[in-house]
């Protein structure tokens, strides 16, 4: 499939996606009911000063724990300590061309990559993050691996870094310990 095909699918699969999003957390209400402080407005959540994309990587892991609390997971803290390193490794992995290529510089265990994504990063992290989560769940791995990563119980928190290309894409990736 062409980048420009791609890129059209994915900007009609965002806005359905972005509609829905918006649509849950109306009828939520925000925040997962057992009282942590899980990011999202109405408790405050957790900022990092030293992280440029500090807003794009609140909204990461809003939404990956938005995924997790459809199957009844606790939801993931924010690992803030290692944000920037995750930004450092985005900005790698654009410059190498190479998904994963800078994995377990920042101390994760598992990691989810969204390459040359179009930004801004909080509207591309939605149509990405949706396609990793309908990958699931199942075996063996390596078709569901995205889907596993962000659903399992294996770990308590994530880190999410952002990249913008000369060209203005985005790359993200989202570290898991």
């Amino acid at each position: 499939m062409s980048a420009v095909v791609r890129s059209r699918r994915m900007r009609s699969v965002r806005i359905v996606i972005v509609s829905s999003l918006l649509l849950a957390a109306c009828e939520q209400g925000g925040g997962d009911g057992d009282g942590q402080d899980v990011g999202d407005d109405e408790t405050g959540g957790d900022s990092n000063p030293d992280n440029v994309h500090d807003q794009a990587a609140q909204h990461c892991v809003d939404v990956i724990n938005m995924y997790r609390a459809t199957i009844g997971v606790a939801p993931l803290q924010r690992w803030i300590e290692a944000e920037t390193c995750s930004n450092d490794e985005a900005a790698s992995d654009s410059m190498t061309g190479t998904p994963h290529g800078a994995f377990g510089a920042c101390g994760e265990f598992a990691q989810n990559e969204c390459p040359g994504w179009p930004g801004p990063p909080e509207q591309m992290l939605d149509g990405c993050l949706e396609l990793m989560w309908a990958e699931g769940p199942g075996e063996p791995f390596e078709e569901h691996g995205h889907y596993i990563n962000m659903s399992s119980t294996a770990y308590s928190m994530v880190a999410c870094g952002f990249h913008e290309t000369e060209n203005g894409s985005w790359w993200s990736v989202q570290n898991f310990k």
